[in-house]
């Protein structure tokens, strides 16, 4: 509860992906959940569990962050139809690929991705020079890729879509509302790409023992429900007050210090790869 209070707050505050918090911080208590044989997690599927269940709370997050940004009227509707069907379209393809990577690729993508985002945060990297945003193929294209790695590591996809649409002459408040609505597709499409390979890799096979078959009822394909419960109880609430602080506190200040947390989170990360258990 406490990880899906913090991710809402930080979906609506800077428009940042649900997943940079919740994958980590999940992949930390499934370790403790393994230690206790009531629970039983598969090793090899512990990261794409964590990014599906991600990707499905992301939905609820969204929907809140939309109704806020609403509520201001700072959703331009026009860009965002513009970018969905790629996204849709990325974001599908993406989850369906991120599957069939092996936890340790995997897991490195996901360290790599948060260890880029935390210096872009902390050095303010952002594009400079102005464009124009491209016509609808452009903006098609360039929606499927976002769509591909926002799935693939389980995030809303602010870290790209906002300075993508920042360059495109867009003021950021406005890009962060844009892309938070955004993370509703992405969302969506993202989870029906990770239940789709569900149905052809099953987490549990035929032959378990009893406390693996306990275990089972748990899941929704690769969606944990626990902790899915768990995360949306409050990420839908404090999306809306990080909306609202959005647009009184320093944005320069709270990526500083949101940065500092995602660097020691790919480093944990990282330990984990070369000492697992660390």
């Amino acid at each position: 509860m406490l990880i899906g209070a913090f991710t809402g707050l930080a979906a609506g505050l800077l428009g940042i992906g649900g997943g940079l918090i919740i994958v980590p911080f999940s992949l930390i208590v499934f370790e403790i959940l393994s230690a206790d044989n009531g629970i039983v997690i598969p090793y090899e599927h512990q990261v794409h569990i964590a990014i599906a269940t991600s990707l499905a709370t992301i939905i609820f997050t969204a929907l809140s962050s939309i109704y806020s940004q609403q509520k201001k009227k700072a959703i331009d509707w026009s860009v965002f139809w513009l970018l969905a069907p790629g996204i849709l379209l990325g974001a599908f393809l993406g989850a369906w690929v991120a599957s069939f990577i092996p936890r340790t690729p995997l897991l490195i993508l996901f360290a790599s991705f948060v260890l880029v985002v935390s210096l872009k945060m902390w050095f303010g990297w952002s594009p400079h020079a102005r464009k124009p945003l491209p016509d609808w193929p452009g903006m098609s294209f360039v929606g499927g890729l976002i769509g591909v790695i926002s799935a693939i590591v389980g995030i809303g996809g602010g870290t790209m879509t906002v300075p993508f649409l920042n360059r495109g002459n867009i003021t950021i408040q406005r890009a962060v509302a844009i892309s938070s609505a955004l993370g509703l597709p992405i969302a969506i499409s993202g989870t029906l790409g990770f239940f789709w390979s569900s149905l052809q890799m099953p987490l549990f096979k035929e032959g378990l023992p009893e406390t693996a078959v306990m275990t089972y009822d748990l899941f929704v394909g690769y969606i944990y429900l626990p902790a899915f419960f768990s995360i949306i109880s409050l990420s839908m609430l404090t999306a809306k007050v990080g909306v609202y602080l959005s647009h009184r506190l320093s944005k320069q200040m709270l990526s500083r210090i949101f940065s500092v947390l995602l660097f020691v989170l790919s480093v944990k990360l990282y330990l984990s790869i070369i000492m697992p258990g660390a």
